[in-house]
């Protein structure tokens, strides 16, 4: 069952028209599907099903790192290229380009999507709360381990749109070791629901972590979401 509520369309403030939000009621991470793999009956152990999840996902990564697209009947991944590239004799240049692998789902989840009951709730209810899933470091091009001080970093996942006019809003670097150190990012260029492009300003090397702050749809509460992972700043 997914609940779903609906909301004014946001890109057509004028338009009478609504969209919908899906609502995951939690999030289910790697421990957990190995959970389900090692059920009792399944005759796997869990050494076992982590062992098998790594060496599939080792030959993923193998695979698209050999410049191939992956087709399978859960998922299929692609790699693309973001930015504009000035002329036919450019070439990729990481601060002007972005090379990034394009998922869509294969047979079985089309087929799961065709077959799965809807349930739909008040939008009243419903608190978009921010999601970061990854963080990208613009400078070295490291993923959830390390950012720059006076460098550029981008956020990804869900709900993350704010407004930067709104001091309250936006993301910030909180340090590890005192949460009452928090530093706000600046310079935003794409700030969209699933993406966050920064500057990073000058800051004092340590560990941090990286939250977002949104304004609830009804404008009467701060929503934050957090990465898991700690960033070490040198």
């Amino acid at each position: 069952m997914i609940s779903y509520a609906l909301v004014q369309n946001v890109l057509a403030p004028d338009s009478n028209g609504c969209t919908a939000v899906v609502s995951a009621s939690t999030t289910k991470d790697l421990n957990a599907i190995i959970d389900f793999m090692i059920a009792e009956g399944t005759g796997l152990t869990r050494p076992q099903a982590m062992a098998y999840f790594e060496k599939l996902s080792q030959s993923v990564e193998f695979f698209l790192e050999e410049g191939h697209r992956i087709s399978t009947s859960l998922f299929r991944i692609r790699p693309t290229i973001r930015g504009v590239f000035t002329n036919p004799n450019d070439t990729f240049d990481s601060s002007r380009h972005e090379l990034y692998f394009s998922t869509s789902s294969g047979p079985r989840l089309s087929n799961l999507a065709s077959r799965t009951k809807l349930e739909k709730v008040k939008s009243d209810v419903f608190k978009p709360v921010p999601v970061i899933r990854t963080y990208l470091d613009g400078m070295n091009k490291k993923i959830n381990t390390s950012a720059v001080s006076d460098g550029s970093g981008v956020i990804r996942g869900q709900w993350l749109r704010f407004d930067p006019a709104d001091s309250r809003q936006g993301v910030f670097f909180v340090s590890a070791d005192d949460s009452s150190v928090e530093i706000p990012m600046t310079g935003y260029t794409e700030i969209i629901p699933t993406k966050v492009h920064f500057r990073v300003p000058a800051i004092p090397a340590g560990d941090y972590r990286i939250v977002i702050r949104t304004l609830s749809r009804d404008e009467t509460e701060i929503l934050q979401g957090q990465l898991k992972f700690k960033i070490r700043v040198e």
